[in-house]
């Protein structure tokens, strides 16, 4: 199995000398980070990207760690229509990309892809998450006019999870990036322990990642 999670890197926001967690986000070539638009809120103030505390997946992840070393980050293009973001990467960063950025066309119902992130994030457990899952649908979903690519995974996606990178499993492509399950548009919705009891259902959205090219400046 491709295994990229070494890449796949925490977002938070620095607040009176703690963090707080916000999502996933990951290099798309040397120089940019992608994640979701609305991870960021197209707000860059205090904004610090960190990388996984381990290097394998086979790694027993340290749950009682409550600290992290993050670097600041700029945001150097928004895609709000399409909820993507991209972040400059600090300079004395340096990564090599042993993925290629693809897009959805080539996936197909049935098609089976790996989705990483931190799952837990919003309560503050930064863990980083493989789910092997398959494509269960390919949509157009319409943003003020404008039609994007989409795919519906069969995985449920939690907050932290967006922004986070999808990879064809047989392949190693990047092809979607993750943004959150469907939500219906209804009046009179509850939220419950801080879950919207909507999303609580076994899909998730990603949107294509062929978009992201076009955003690098």
């Amino acid at each position: 199995m491709i295994w990229h999670g070494q890449l796949v890197l925490t977002l938070a926001r620095t607040e009176g000398g703690t963090g707080r967690l916000l999502g996933s986000c990951f290099p798309i070539n040397s120089e940019y980070l992608a994640t979701a638009f609305h991870v960021t809120q197209g707000n860059d103030r205090n904004l610090v990207a960190s990388f996984p505390a381990i290097s394998n997946i086979s790694d027993y992840q340290d749950t009682s760690i409550g600290y992290f070393n993050g670097n600041s980050v700029k945001i150097v293009a928004s895609d709000p229509i399409r909820d993507l973001c991209l972040l400059k990467i600090p300079d004395d960063w340096s990564a090599t990309i042993p993925y290629r950025i693809g897009g959805t066309d080539t996936l197909h119902p049935g098609s089976e892809v790996n989705v990483y992130g931190y799952p837990h994030m919003e309560f503050g457990r930064r863990v980083m998450t493989l789910q092997r899952s398959h494509v269960g649908a390919k949509v157009l979903l319409s943003n003020q006019g404008i039609k994007s690519k989409h795919v519906v995974v069969n995985s449920h996606l939690r907050p932290g999870q967006s922004g986070g990178p999808i990879f064809d499993a047989h392949t190693g492509t990047l092809c979607a990036v993750a943004i959150g399950s469907y939500a219906p548009s209804t009046s009179g919705s509850i939220i419950v322990a801080g879950v919207d009891p909507t999303t609580l259902h076994q899909t998730g959205h990603a949107v294509s990642a062929e978009y992201l090219e076009g955003m690098i400046p």
